[in-house]
């Protein structure tokens, strides 16, 4: 397993970096740690991408953890981020990115456990894949790390993905009850969204990744947005 740790702090970058590769190693894997003291190392990276980059929000210069953990997004999208940080209060914000954990650096070490549980949960779901009936008797194997949104429009159902689109006859609410639970939601009466492909969240929308952006409609305000709470604290547990 291949680990960053970037925090502008020297001594305890080293000390983090040990503690996490002492951990990963008592669960039996192979763990290369690499430490970093500032964004730009870490964006200039040329070495093999990271399973998981543990990135203090704070890192005392122009671009903070949470800037660059976004360019990581896009950069090395299978990196998994996990945020360091000595305040709470940044919990919000970090939902600007895709992370997938949120850990008070005094809690690091005990935190470990629960953090590599959800790494791993992680790493499974992305190798998940979803089987849909196309046309012409196709069936189109997809990805969950590649999904975006689905969209009825007339007698057919768009399957939005990373790499491009197919139509299904399947309606929506005969997809709602076979897609994974808490990582789709019904936003309206057209679409189905994907919670992890989601850059951001609006009052009214949400805006993917690829920058598409979805309406929430008012007769699925409520249960939507119940959907994602749950899944946005299942992000920090």
């Amino acid at each position: 397993m291949i680990i960053g740790v970037c925090d502008d702090d020297r001594s305890w970058c080293d000390i983090a970096a040990g503690v996490i590769s002492g951990y990963v190693e008592k669960l039996g894997y192979n763990v290369e740690v690499t430490s970093f003291n500032n964004g730009d190392d870490v964006l200039n990276w040329q070495g093999q991408p990271w399973d998981v980059m543990f990135m203090d929000i704070e890192l005392g210069e122009e671009k903070n953890g949470i800037s660059v953990a976004g360019e990581l997004n896009k950069r090395f999208p299978g990196c998994q981020i996990v945020f360091l940080t000595n305040y709470l209060f940044y919990a919000v914000d970090i939902f600007q990115t895709q992370h997938t954990y949120f850990v008070l650096k005094e809690q690091l070490e005990e935190r470990l456990p629960e953090v590599f549980d959800k790494i791993m949960h992680q790493l499974e779901q992305s190798g998940k894949k979803l089987i849909f009936s196309a046309s012409w008797g196709r069936q189109i194997i997809v990805r969950l790390s590649d999904m975006y949104y689905l969209e009825r429009e007339l007698r057919y159902t768009t399957v939005h993905t990373s790499w491009g689109d197919f139509q299904i006859k399947e309606k929506l609410d005969e997809l709602m009850g076979d897609l994974p639970e808490n990582e789709f939601s019904r936003c309206h009466h057209s679409y189905i969204i994907y919670f992890p492909a989601i850059r951001e969240k609006k009052k009214n929308s949400y805006v993917l990744e690829n920058g598409k952006e979805i309406i929430i409609s008012r007769s699925y305000m409520k249960q939507t947005n119940e959907d994602w709470m749950k899944w946005a604290l299942l992000q920090m547990s």
